[in-house]
């Protein structure tokens, strides 16, 4: 049995031969334990998705499914855009992008943010800096909307929340996978030291303001390449075919 809520009841837990937890939000979920907000797990098997986990930790990638998401023809006149919740808690989007804001009038290219916002105040702040904010239960409420919004885009540029830059875990997004198997580019910030994730083409992880335009620029001038550097990197590391196969065999 696959656990990824953390709490489940140790009755339920106890009615399977063998168990795993797979952490999806490491060095947030690590904290929470430590201060006693989860049970310790007593699973047979642990996971993250973080590359610098805890030892007790196993890492695993997360993934995607590749024949839902088939890569597609992208323009780079196409918004870069994401997908996020605004201020989800203390350490959110808001802040991450807080250094990012002016990066709309430092590169030639249109940015579209679909923000879980109900705030008009907070949506025409983002907006004079060249956002266009789009509500997500409008555009990105279907699993067909999200592949839709995704795949009309040029790629992905989006920060981090603060606490996963903090704890430097090589943290990397699904959403962010969704948009590489689709032969999009992503320009996303750096959580962290990677053994395998490229920093150069596909996939660029910036470190301040400098680095994101700089980054932004290269993908705009090579955008053929980029896309198809994007998709390979989802092929080779993230292919969900490959990743639960191997996932299962190491919990078993």
């Amino acid at each position: 049995m696959l656990d990824f809520r953390y709490d489940l009841p140790a009755p339920l837990l106890q009615r399977f031969r063998r168990t795993a937890l797979i952490n999806i939000d490491p060095g947030p979920y690590e904290m929470a334990l430590n201060n006693g907000a989860y049970p310790q797990p007593k699973h047979h098997v642990l996971f993250s998705i973080g590359q610098r986990a805890e030892p007790r930790f196993n890492y695993t990638p997360p993934c995607v499914y590749m024949k839902e998401w088939p890569p597609t023809p992208g323009r780079p006149d196409a918004p870069w855009t994401t997908v996020a919740h605004w201020w989800a808690d203390a350490s959110n989007k808001r802040d991450g992008f807080a250094p990012y804001m002016s990066i709309p009038s430092r590169v030639p290219a249109r940015f579209e943010l679909a923000l879980n916002l109900n705030c008009p105040p907070e949506q025409r702040r983002i907006e004079e800096f060249g956002f266009i904010v789009h509500d997500p239960h409008k555009i990105v409420s279907t699993p067909t909307d999200y592949r839709t919004f995704i795949q009309g885009s040029a790629g992905e540029f989006s920060c981090a929340a603060p606490l996963y830059v903090k704890l430097q875990t090589a943290w990397i997004s699904d959403r962010t996978l969704c948009y590489l198997a689709s032969g999009r580019p992503c320009v996303v910030q750096h959580t962290g030291a990677s053994r395998f994730l490229p920093n150069d083409k596909g996939l660029h992880r910036f470190h301040d303001l400098d680095s994101a335009v700089s980054a932004m620029e290269c993908v705009l001038a090579n955008y053929d390449a980029e896309a198809k550097a994007a998709r390979a990197i989802v092929e080779e590391f993230f292919d969900a075919t490959k990743v639960c196969g191997n996932l299962l065999a190491r919990a078993l």
